[in-house]
Formats: structure tokens, sequence, C-alpha cells
């Protein structure tokens, strides 16, 4: 029996609400005349950021709070030092009875609830009402049902899903100081003192005059007003906002050379570097750059470190003008300059991953696993046969995670290392490609053999669809060719449905994706494991070598759970990006460490009602 079930059977849940067994009290008002630059507490009004600081508090810290109203109504928050609850926020205080009724420790079950506050965090803002302000009522987050287990069980579940929290904090607290570091560098780059000692050196090398000029951005530059859309038909360019990409799509462009978007009206800082054509309306302008003296990345570095906010005319709703913009100064550097320092600030910019405060879909994934297993727990959910959903993503990214999802999984009862010998044949349909030497042509489909292994969608060679038409198994999505004459043992994976023919130096692999992830085969395969089970079928007399069709299938391999599989694909697809790809290191690490927490969440507390 597994963990889970010794954890979660005979045990007996109470379910009360939360308003029986916490005190629920909104914050007060603050006048903004009492906000003060240099104040000790935060004031909080719901939602992940202060409103200011002020020399006084009302909340203790290590308090749950939920936004009250808003756009952040809902919010589920836990503040740990002490701070002024603002009017828009309530506050969840235990109540002192319930834990000595049951014998709890305060913290414990103070945590229990924030668990639970976060699971029901997307019921409470989709519970929002109100014609003007939308907002949570009291009643309503009142009537959340609290389950009430034993001590023991209690400090399991928080003790499990705080781990979670922890590291995502840590590893959050990294990805801050990465920011700071980025912009520290951005910073010094783009100062009149560093660009004048780059000058010097450059100077002294190629024994060439560099100086700085002064310059105004319309020297350079030419703000252009953007249009509404409306108008146009729909097609393949992209609209862009204030906001960004507004997922319109027009068969128009208002430019098509590499341009800086600088906001009009809103979010003015909010500055977009460009290549590719797009079309934007009149709440953004769009910049042509002289490319003869200035590279536009490098005015995009310019403008995103210049202080915007400062040239709004309207205090209400932040606005720029051309007139103000063109008179912006910039001491500019020669081209060789520039580019040297595009190209530093392009490295340590690709650090860095959303940092406007978007979660990418890697910390999605992790938030669906820590939701899952949440729910699991939190509704004695034992009777369950599939303790894993197949469809929730568990990917881990290193040893470390690893090692804290095997002792999260032995809690909830997941047997990592399960798995069993199987034959290639029992998981996995192997079929042989054409045997009829290819009459090819200028064009049509695309024509794959042992020599285009590496890279099957560069093939210069074609064939008719009348003659593709003829095959019978033609390759789709996920499936695998493997090389098996001359060359033994080469994967490649089909990555869509587009036609692609094959000759018979190639073996198209369809694993079952319930039982074996292609990727995973294919790591498998081209394994010294693999190697040595294909070494023993080959006919190495053959001239060239081979391994005939019916052996494939008797290929042994040891396949372990799903789980296993995507945590040894994430690894490995991983090494590539960790050597070459600056962008997948610690932002990455923070997303999967979240991910990992809210799936863990949602599984140890998930109780099932009788």
């Amino acid at each position: 029996m597994s963990k889970i079930y010794d954890l979660l059977k005979n045990e007996k849940v109470e379910w009360k609400k939360l308003g029986d067994v916490a005190a629920i009290s909104k914050g007060k008002q603050l006048n903004k005349r009492d906000m003060l630059e240099d104040g000790e507490y935060p004031v909080i009004n719901g939602g992940v950021s202060t409103s200011g600081y002020i020399d006084m508090f009302n909340s203790e810290e290590n308090t749950i709070t939920v936004s009250q109203g808003g756009a952040s109504a809902g919010f589920v928050n836990f503040i740990e030092q002490k701070f002024w609850l603002g009017a828009h926020a309530f506050s969840v205080i235990p109540d002192d009875d319930i834990i000595k009724t049951y014998g709890y420790e305060y913290d414990c079950f103070n945590r229990l609830l924030f668990h639970i506050l976060k699971m029901n965090q997307i019921y409470l803002q989709d519970s929002k009402v109100g014609a003007g302000i939308p907002s949570v009522s009291k009643d309503e987050l009142s009537n959340i049902e609290i389950p009430l287990t034993s001590k023991n069980t209690q400090e399991k579940i928080v003790k499990t899903l705080d781990k979670f929290t922890n590291y995502v904090t840590e590893l959050q607290s990294e990805l801050q100081s990465r920011n700071a570091q980025y912009e520290y560098y951005r910073d010094m780059l783009l100062s009149e003192e560093y660009l004048n000692q780059i000058s010097d050196r450059i100077c002294n090398f190629s024994r060439t005059q560099y100086e700085l000029r002064n310059l105004l951005i319309e020297d350079i530059v030419k703000i252009r007003n953007g249009k509404d859309w409306k108008t146009l038909k729909q097609g393949d360019i992209p609209v862009y906002g204030s906001g960004g990409k507004m997922d319109v799509y027009v068969d128009k462009y208002s430019y098509d050379k590499p341009t800086v978007l600088i906001p009009r009206k809103g979010s003015i800082e909010n500055v977009f570097y460009l290549e590719e054509p797009f079309w934007n309306v009149d709440t953004i302008f769009y910049t042509e750059i002289d490319d003869t003296q200035i590279i536009p990345k490098y005015f995009y570095y310019f403008i995103e470190n210049y202080d915007l906010s400062q040239l709004s005319i309207n205090p209400t709703r932040p606005s720029l003008t051309q007139s103000t913009l063109n008179k912006i100064k910039i001491k500019l550097p020669p081209i060789e300059i520039q580019n040297k320092v595009v190209e530093i600030l392009d490295e340590f910019q690709s650090l860095l991953v959303d940092t406007k405060g978007l979660l990418p879909e890697e910390i999605e994934k992790r938030q669906k696993q820590y939701e899952y297993y949440r729910e699991k727990l939190l509704t004695f959910d034992i009777n369950s046969e599939t303790i894993l959903d197949r469809q929730t993503d568990r990917q881990i990214i290193s040893d470390a995670y690893f090692v804290l999802l095997k002792e999260a999984a032995d809690i909830v009862g997941v047997k990592l290392f399960d798995g069993e010998w199987k034959s290639l044949g029992e998981f996995c349909k192997c079929y042989d490609g054409t045997h009829q030497t290819p009459k090819y042509t200028n064009g049509g489909i695309p024509f794959v053999s042992v020599q285009n292994i590496k890279n099957i969608y560069g093939t210069d060679k074609f064939i008719s669809i009348e003659a593709f038409n003829e095959y019978k198994i033609k390759p789709r999505k996920d499936d695998l060719f493997m090389t098996r004459i001359g060359d033994i043992g080469t994967c490649a994976l089909v990555e869509n449905n587009e036609n692609l023919a094959y000759y018979v130096t190639l073996t198209l692999l369809r694993p079952n994706q319930n039982v074996v992830l292609s990727k995973f085969l294919k790591y498998l395969i081209e394994s010294k494991h693999g190697k040595k089970e294909l070494d023993k079928r080959t006919l190495h007399m053959a001239n060239p070598i081979k391994i005939n069709l019916g052996e494939i299938p008797k290929l042994r391999f040891f396949v372990p759970p799903i789980i296993v599989q995507e945590y040894i694909v994430a690894i490995l697809d991983r090494f590539d990006a960790l050597i070459n790809d600056v962008s997948k290191g610690i932002p990455k690490e923070i997303e999967l460490r979240q991910k990992q927490y809210e799936y863990y969440r949602e599984k140890v507390l998930h109780f099932e009602r009788e």
C-alpha cells in the first residue's frame, strides 16, 4: 500500500467553513499623505506589490491576505513582515479556540490555510461581482471549506508544500539578482564614462580617433504615428499597441525594417524591439532609424534605459508626444563601439526570461503539477487508481530537483523507478522504407535516406506526389526514423505531419506514446545499451552492414514510467541549452520549481468527501 494510502487511511476529516476557523477582517483606508519614501512598513492592498510605505502597521508578520477588489481581486498572499493592510484586502487570522481544541500549532495551521486558499484562488477570482470595480465578498471567502485533520497529517502536508514555496522563493531571489545585474551593466555600458573608456581603448588599438557625438533623437530617428487596424483585412502581420502584441493579424504593415516601438499612451516605458513587419495602432509610435548613424538595437537599449516617465505630459494617464521624444539628448559613440555594447547587452538580456511579471509556459506546467498533488491530498481521494495524471507535465530540471520530487512522490505514493523490460515490438510498430530506387523530381515530396538523418528537413531530393501516394505508411508527428543500412541506430524525430518519403535505409518507428515517449526512445536507441542491442543483431559481414527489419522489434529495453522518461528527456534535452543558451538558465529553473510546488500543493491539499 502506497504512502498516500497509509497517510490518508482511516483519517477522520472534519469540514468547517473558513469563517468558523479564522477571523476575516478588511483593512483600513490610508490617506496618501501618510505615505513615506523611507517608511518602514509596506502598505498592502492586495496583489503582489506594495502600494507604498508608512511608519505604522495594523497587521503582524506571517499573515494571509486576500485582495478584495480591482484587477487583483481574489489573489492570495502571505506577508512575512509587519505591514499596513489597506481597505481593498482581507486578512485571514487562525482562530485560537480551533487551534487549542485540535491541538494544532499556530504556524502550521496558518500555513495550511494559506495553501488551501491558494488552491481556491481561481475560484475566488471567478466569483468577483459588481458593475463598477468587481470585488470578492467576505461571505464568499468565509464559505470556503477547510478540512481539519489530525495534527500529524496536517504537519506532513504543510511540510511538503512549504518545501516547494521555499525553493521557489530562493530562485526568485536569484532571478532578481540577475535582473539587477543586467540593469547595472546596461546602465554602465550606456554611460558617458564607459563609452569614453571603450573609445579610448579602441582608439589606442586602431590609432583612429573616436569621440562621442552630442545629438538629439530627431537627428537620427524619425518617430511615426500608428493607425487604426479595423479597416484592414485579416492577414499574418501582427498588430501592436502600448501593451504589446494584440493577438490581431492584418494584411498590411506599417513598417518592415528594424525598429523600436515606443508607447504614446498608457504603459509608456513598455518599449519593444522588432525586426519583422508589423502594424501599430495610434497608442504606440514606431521609429524609422538611420542605421548609418545608430544601430537599431543600440537605440532600443538606450530608450529602454531612459526614464520616459519624466517626459509624460499627463499626470493621470502617462502620455508622450513626438516633440518631447525628439528632444531627448543622446551621446552617440561610433558604430564600432555600438556593436560591442549591443553584443554585451544581448548576452546579458538572454539571461532574463519574461521579466515583466508574466509566467512563462514552464512555470505554468510546474503550477499544474503542484495543484494536482494538492488536489489529491486535500480531498482524501485515496480510491483513485491513477496517482499520476498522464496529462500533467512533470518535467524535472536537475538531480537536486529530482531528489526533491522523489521525496515528495514517496509521500503521495508514486514509485519513480517502477519499470519493466520490454521488446521494442511490444510498444512500437516498425515500418520499412521503399525498396525502389526513386525517380527524383525538381520539386514535390521531400525524400530522406540515411544520408539525411542529421537533418531530415534539409534534404535536397524530392519525388512526385504520385510516387508518394504508393506509400502504405506515411510518417506522422512523433514518429522516429532510424538508420539501418550503412549506419545503424541513428535516429531523427518527425516533428510535424508534413509529407516525407523515406528510403529502405531507414525504418519508421511508431511508439505507443502511453508506454514510451518518442524522444525517450530516441535516447534509448542511441544509448550504449541501445548500441549493444543493435550490434547483436547487425549483419556485420554484409556490405554495407545492415540490420534486417524483422530483427528491430526484438531489441529489448528497460522501460520506466512516463514520469521518469520525462525527467530523463528534460535533462538530456537541456544539456545543449545549458552550454549554449543562457536564456535557459536561472529563470527557467525558477519556473520549474514554482510549477513543482503548485503541483504538489494540489496533491496534498485534496481530500475526499464522505
